[in-house]
């Protein structure tokens, strides 16, 4: 009956539920001074990155925030958190023995089934600066990434792998109060297809980017898709990552594992960030969608600026990590 869910109750009326990171006050407009500066090294990172919170009582104004940077940041990096896989390979075969169909078909299954927790969004420019946001509130200038909380998954009703669900609990996820004051996926869809479809500045073309991608794209599949089932073939959910995104794709996990370096090959996220020297975003970060996707862009930037040819790069675009 309710497309973006029933009305809430009075929690999300007034300050925004303390999630792992709690928003800060909401009069921030973005700052392009930094864009001015051409900078061809690698960013110094000297800021401490600001990991926005975003509920559904500042989902609109973080949306519209990110919209007015897309035309200076192109490069989108995301990740998502879900609640693990109920469907897996046939007893006696591991994930590595599988095709890439068949693959996809487990992907496909477990996605339409689930849904999405998390997701974590992080811009940076051709030269891997984040944007950097002004708080006028405070006249605090700081770097900003996003870490999306949805309402869709509930413990109660919904399958889901009880280890990977209070894994995510472990790591600071109030299921219970996400429910309540979480973004609903059909809202945050609506809002991010018109945003996609709206020219931009220049017309520039954008460069999607995950770390072990696959999942991460099949959620922005399913929920710019109207919550629909995946395409039944692998081919047919490419050709519809490319119709939904637009722009170009990369998997900084692939491009990891096949750049040629050894340290670098058959290890996760953290391994490959230490491996090329990217620093963490905190001390000790919960291994969530906001951190993970802010290391997968770091990743990608060190990755395509100094560790690749730069004309190799290109021929990794529209190649996910899984699904190859």
């Amino acid at each position: 009956m309710f497309r973006h869910g029933p009305p809430r109750p009075p929690c999300c009326a007034g300050a925004p539920p303390t999630f792992p990171y709690p928003p800060p006050p909401y009069g921030t407009v973005p700052y392009f001074g930094a864009v001015a500066a051409v900078r061809p090294h690698p960013p110094p990172y000297p800021r401490a990155v600001q990991l926005q919170s975003v509920t559904a009582v500042n989902s609109d104004a973080e949306l519209n925030l990110i919209a007015s940077l897309l035309p200076h940041y192109t490069y989108v990096t995301v990740d998502t958190e879900y609640p693990g896989t109920v469907h897996r390979p046939a007893a006696g075969k591991r994930d590595s023995d599988l095709t890439a169909d068949e693959r996809y078909a487990l992907l496909r299954a477990n996605a339409d089934e689930l849904p999405i927790v998390q997701l974590g969004v992080t811009l940076c420019d051709e030269h891997g600066n984040l944007p950097v946001v002004v708080d006028y509130a405070t006249g605090l200038h700081a770097e900003r990434a996003w870490e999306f909380n949805f309402s869709d998954f509930d413990v109660a009703s919904h399958r889901h792998a009880p280890q990977s669900v209070e894994f995510l609990r472990s790591q600071g996820i109030d299921f219970e109060r996400a429910r309540w004051c979480g973004v609903n996926s059909a809202a945050f869809a609506d809002k991010l297809a018109a945003i996609l479809a709206a020219p931009r500045a220049n017309d520039r073309e954008l460069t999607w980017v995950a770390f072990g991608g696959a999942y991460d794209m099949a959620y922005l599949v399913k929920m710019l898709g109207g919550g629909q089932p995946l395409p039944e073939t692998r081919e047919g959910f490419l050709a519809r990552v490319r119709e939904l995104l637009g722009g170009r794709v990369f998997d900084a996990k692939y491009m990891a594992e096949h750049c040629g370096r050894g340290d670098l090959r058959g290890v996760g996220l953290r391994s490959v960030a230490a491996n090329l020297g990217v620093p963490r975003p905190i001390v000790e970060p919960p291994c969530l969608a906001g951190p993970k996707c802010l290391t997968a862009c770091r990743i990608h930037t060190v990755l395509r600026m100094h560790v690749l040819p730069q004309d190799a790069v290109a021929g990794y675009e529209g190649i996910i990590d899984g699904l190859q």
